[in-house]
């Protein structure tokens, strides 16, 4: 298609096709008997002068040396993003000069290997690369040439993290590049003989052994580009090769391997590098930053672009300013945060006004502490309590959980607490009432109860008491039934403050009808 439509503006062509004609009202081309559906391709300028076809957006079909540049202030081309147009990404430099000069580079790790429209967004929302990772994945050569090719639609190169292990790594390699992949990364790189199989596999022949074909990258010969020759040379230049040290081992052999030449970036994989060093999962251990610390300083000594997993804002300028230019984000961890923030936000809003629930889920938590951890909570409590107001705030119950001196059992029930505190929306907690809400108390404390009563008349705001009432302050619908029969004198379903505090004032200590209740 687009040799007919170069030929058609060419007048010394032989090709034998009528000119071009567009429709504005049938959204439509005709070349020959051929009719094209346009769709976005709303072409605003055609010079045969120079070859050069420009659509609406400013991508170019084709172009050459003369071809006129984007209009200055053009939305579709950032100036730290290369111009997006249908040329591979391998016949533009942008990428490989910035790893080579240093410059932050954003890359998103996916492994959606079966969706391309987030691939494309990715694209649109400015970031530098996608990583296609083949390794953690099920993603096979077919499947990650699909993600290509929505990378290079919106001007997004894609770097492939091939498996781990393969026994032919420059064979396995070459499927992905043949896929348009513009590098290759290797993942657990122990060894510098490992970089330089992965150098070769990337590299045509004299710089490496990779196989030389009509593929997508060279776009199989047609269009701009020159010779075969020219376009290899312009494949070696710009094609990306990037490692990752996961293992003590790799760190060990850092320098070695940084001595193997055309590698672009080493990247310290967190999470097999902390189980490797006996801290699983734990990727912000101080141990295991200050190893990765360690490693970027050497990665960057050497004249090699270091990389770092940033899966939250807080991650990426903890590491950018430890001097790490490639900073890479997941996009299963992108759709996780999005959804639960969005689900939080859902969950908090409806527990809005939601008394009766949040006074029950406290109670549950109170009603299942011992005398021991009463006496924990009520030691630490006062402590972090620095104005002695009988409230804490949020921050106040993260020094608590901080102090240590909780047991694990005691620590998960607090951090419960504030978890739920968070998710209602609530910024104080009572923490007097509380305890004066667990169970051993409520069964050896009667001014405990009658405070509590005080509070919940005050918080009501009126002058009787209900049973549903009853039931939040005792947590119990039999103590509540018994204490409207023994109270409740005239009988109107509704107890007064005076009735309720005659009663407990006048029962003696022995009676077990109300005050062991």
């Amino acid at each position: 298609f687009l040799s007919l439509l170069r030929s058609s503006f060419r007048p010394q062509s032989s090709c034998a096709v009528r000119p071009l004609q567009y429709s504005a009202s049938k959204n439509c081309i005709t070349i020959g008997r051929r009719t094209l559906p346009t769709t976005a391709l709303y072409f605003s300028l055609i010079q045969s002068n120079n070859n050069s076809i420009f659509c609406h957006q400013n991508r170019h079909y084709f172009s050459d040396t003369k071809s006129n540049p984007p209009t200055k202030g053009s939305t579709n081309n950032p100036s730290n993003r290369r111009t997006t147009h249908l040329v591979h990404s391998l016949q533009d430099g942008t990428l490989r000069q910035k790893l080579k000069q240093g410059h932050p580079t954003v890359g998103v790790v996916t492994g959606f290997h079966n969706d391309t429209d987030h691939v494309e967004t990715l694209g649109l929302l400015g970031y530098d690369f996608l990583w296609a990772d083949a390794e953690h994945s099920c993603a096979s050569p077919s499947s990650v040439a699909a993600l290509i090719l929505a990378a290079e639609r919106r001007g997004m190169p894609t770097l492939v993290r091939i498996g781990y292990g393969y026994q032919d790594i420059i064979g396995h390699s070459q499927k992905y590049l043949v896929a348009g992949a513009q590098g290759i990364i290797l993942p657990n790189c122990q060894s510098k003989q490992d970089a330089e199989k992965i150098v070769k596999a990337v590299k045509f022949p004299p710089m490496g052994e990779r196989g030389l074909a009509g593929e997508r990258w060279n776009s199989w010969g047609l269009g701009e580009g020159g010779s075969l020759k020219d376009r290899v040379n312009v494949c070696n230049q710009n094609s990306i090769v990037g490692i990752i040290v996961e293992s003590q081992k790799g760190i060990d052999a850092l320098d070695e391997i940084l001595t193997v030449d055309e590698i672009d970036f080493v990247f310290v994989a967190p999470t097999d590098l902390s189980a490797d060093m006996g801290y699983h999962g734990e990727i912000r251990h101080p141990k295991v930053r200050a190893k990765i610390d360690e490693s970027g300083k050497r990665i960057r000594a050497a004249g090699v672009s270091s990389g770092m997993l940033a899966l939250t804002p807080d991650d990426y300028t903890y590491w950018r300013s430890r001097g790490f230019q490639v900073l890479c984000c997941v996009a299963h961890n992108m759709f996780v945060d999005g959804a639960a923030k969005l689900m939080n936000e859902i969950v908090k809003h409806e527990l809005k006004g939601m008394s009766t629930l949040k006074k029950a889920a406290k109670l549950l938590i109170a009603s299942n502490l011992s005398l021991d951890e009463i006496g924990s909570l009520r030691d630490v409590f006062v402590v972090v309590d620095k104005n002695g107001d009988g409230q804490l705030s949020l921050e106040e119950i993260d020094l608590a959980l901080d102090s240590g001196k909780f047991s694990i059992e005691l620590e998960e029930k607090l951090r419960g607490i504030r978890a739920d505190m968070s998710m209602a929306g609530e910024e104080l907690l009572d923490w007097k009432h509380f305890l004066a809400g667990t169970m051993p108390e409520r069964y050896t404390n009667q001014e405990t109860k009658l405070q509590l009563a005080f509070d919940q008349f005050r918080k009501a705001q009126a002058g009787n008491m209900s049973i549903s009432d009853l039931n939040d302050i005792f947590s119990g619908e039999d103590i509540a039934q018994q204490i409207m029969r023994d109270v409740d004198t005239d009988g109107d379903g509704h107890i007064s403050f005076d009735e309720f505090k005659s009663a407990v004032s006048s029962s003696p200590s022995t009676d077990d009808s109300l005050n062991s209740k």
